[in-house]
């Protein structure tokens, strides 16, 4: 379970990253994209409609206040094997059931660009439990659902 104050700090650094000239309220588009980053999928359409309904001339906005209490409720309450299995589809785009090297370096480039490759390279080994060259499904559960050290 995350702690309050940090899912808090979490939440609230997440809408002003994405409340794009600090107007103080995100529109639905912006909206969108913070529920992408905290939950890690794009809601529906209906799902938006319930968040955010569509007001004339584009004037649907949510303040922080309001993005604090939906997304930490969200967060509490997201089934994390679910979570799980969706990062696990992130990395297996072609569904092989398997994740590669070449997955990985692919996924990092897009959101670590800067990472050294010998770092992704002893990240994999470690997650690689069998040496196969290859983590199964099996292999990223047990290290999305380690506890790390202190």
């Amino acid at each position: 379970m995350l702690d309050d104050d940090r899912l808090t700090r979490d939440v609230t650094a997440t809408f002003l990253e994405h409340d794009c000239g600090a107007k103080g309220h995100l529109t639905r588009h912006e909206l969108r994209a913070a529920h992408l980053a905290m939950l890690g999928y794009v809601p529906s359409l209906l799902e938006m409609e319930s968040l955010l309904p569509r007001q004339p001339a584009g004037g649907a906005r949510m303040e922080l206040p309001e993005f604090c209490a939906i997304m930490t409720q969200r967060l509490r309450t997201q089934d994390r094997d679910e979570v799980i299995r969706r990062t696990f589809r992130a990395f297996d785009t072609e569904l092989k059931g398997y994740v590669s090297f070449a997955d990985l370096q692919a996924v990092l480039q897009q959101v670590a660009p800067q990472l050294p490759l010998h770092t992704a390279s002893l990240l994999f080994g470690q997650v690689d439990g069998d040496g196969d060259g290859r983590v199964s499904y099996k292999d990223f559960h047990g290290m999305m659902s380690a506890v790390p050290a202190r």
